[in-house]
């Protein structure tokens, strides 16, 4: 007889043995990453803003600590010189009908007031779309 262990029902995927399922934006972002870093235009600068990952309260009390303001996009881009919209540019990647937090809505109503150009994409044909119209990735990347 193997030896088999009792499932307890009311416990947490942690305690019951089970993996929890990967972020659902996860797979997104690393594929849009993964273009911008083969695909961007020259003298674009970009980065993933690491705000929303599950962390410790010791951790998350020190980034607030540190000035970490909620509602922040997950990509923030910065043109060249001579792009003609001297402004960041701002991604916010979301799981398939996703819809923005208000503090998520508030930052993008503070772009819209300030010409900054702010774009919400849920999947990665979308994203590709936006970052070809801002100009940050190459327009022979197709989306298969």
């Amino acid at each position: 007889m193997t030896n088999v262990r009792q499932l307890h029902l009311f416990k947490s995927r942690r305690q019951r043995g089970t993996k929890p399922p990967p972020a659902p934006e996860f797979s997104l972002h690393c594929k849009v990453a993964d273009d911008l870093r083969q695909w961007a235009m020259p003298n674009w600068v970009w980065t993933h803003f690491p705000a929303g990952e599950r962390r410790d309260p010791t951790t998350g009390g020190r980034l607030k600590r540190m000035g970490l303001m909620p509602g922040w996009p997950d990509l923030i881009l910065l043109a060249p010189r001579d792009h003609p919209v001297q402004r960041p540019h701002f991604l916010e990647l979301k799981r398939r009908r996703g819809t923005l937090t208000e503090a998520q809505a508030s930052f993008q109503l503070w772009c819209m007031l300030n010409e900054c150009p702010f774009a919400v994409a849920d999947d990665y044909k979308a994203a590709v779309a936006i970052l070809q119209r801002w100009g940050a990735l190459r327009s022979s990347v197709h989306v298969q």
